[in-house]
Formats: structure tokens, sequence, C-alpha cells
């Protein structure tokens, strides 16, 4: 999906990683288990030649349900998926999250949640600060904790430092209003 059309759809960045982590469970599922059942395959194979009662009748059962059954896991996600995005289900909630969910969009709508939160928060500290009172604090200081919370959300070590700075002016900010205040009474 398109990263704007993720951004208006799934903005829950903890459900977006559940989500991603998920897919990549069943991505490496669909790949490992059948290569697993291809060893099997090998060993029965082995089996069968070492002990010399060659079989070729039983041999050939058990490896085309092994055959069957590694095609069945590889292809039952990746059918699943276009399912999912060709149907008019997919324009709900979690399957359209989940078909947002990746590391790259998880990264960017957390960074695009944490731009508004602060954003919204750079306007509660002006008016607050224009407009010294105790409600004004309370209200800039709430969207403070939104941010905050936007902020922790971003998965990208450098980036968040980067968010947790600005945020840290914020807070700093508010700790000026906080102390106007309490001159004030």
């Amino acid at each position: 999906m398109i990263l704007a059309d993720c951004i208006d759809i799934c903005n829950d960045v903890e459900l977006l990683n559940i989500l991603s982590i998920f897919k990549s469970i069943i991505g490496l599922v669909s790949i490992v288990v059948p290569v697993i059942l291809v060893i099997f395959v090998i060993i029965d194979i082995i089996k069968t030649i070492t002990s010399g009662d060659v079989d070729t009748k039983k041999l050939w059962h058990s490896i085309s349900k092994r055959v069957i059954a590694a095609v069945a896991v590889f292809l039952v996600f990746p059918i699943l998926n276009t399912i999912l995005r060709i149907l008019p289900i997919s324009n709900l909630y979690y399957i359209s999250c989940y078909n947002c969910a990746s590391r790259d969009n998880v990264l960017q709508i957390s960074v695009s949640n944490a731009d508004a939160a602060l954003a919204n928060l750079a306007q509660a500290i002006s008016y607050a600060q224009s407009n010294v009172s105790e409600n004004t604090y309370n209200e800039a200081y709430k969207l403070y904790e939104e941010a905050r919370q936007h902020v922790k959300e971003i998965t990208d070590k450098t980036v968040r430092e980067q968010y947790q700075a600005q945020l840290d002016s914020y807070r700093d900010d508010l700790e000026k209003i906080r102390n106007e205040i309490k001159e004030k009474e």
C-alpha cells in the first residue's frame, strides 16, 4: 500500500509493529517449513536406500505427501495475502493495517504521528506563553505527554533522539511557563 494511504488508514504504531512481526514470522515459516520438508524427503530416500529394502511405492507415497505439504505451506500465505488485497474486505481496519505493516511504514507512520503531536504541542506552548494560566499550562502539558509517547514509538534510534531533543526544548519551555505561574501566585 502507499504510505499516505497507510497513514490515513492505520496510525496505531503498536498494532503495526505487532502485525509487522507477524508478517515476518509468516514469511519465515513459508520458507523454512518447505526447506525442512525437502530435507525430510532426502532423509526418507537415504533411509530407504540404506535399508536395502527398496519399497518404491511406499517411498513415493511418503515423498508425495511431503511435497504436497511443502507446496501448500509455501503457497498458503501468498495466496491469502493476495485475496485480502483484492477483496473489498480489505477496507476493514485490521486487514488494512496488516497490509500496511512493514518496518519502513512503521517508522514513517511513527514519525508522522510524532510530527503532528509536536506541531500541536508547539501551538499549545505558544498559546500558553501568551496567555499564562494554569489551564493553558495543563493543556500544553497534556499535549507534551502525548508527543512524548509518540516520540517513544519511533523505531529508529537516531531519528528518535532527534525528536527527543526537540521534545526536551519544549519541556524547558513548559518549565518556564510553570515558573511564571508560580511567581504569579
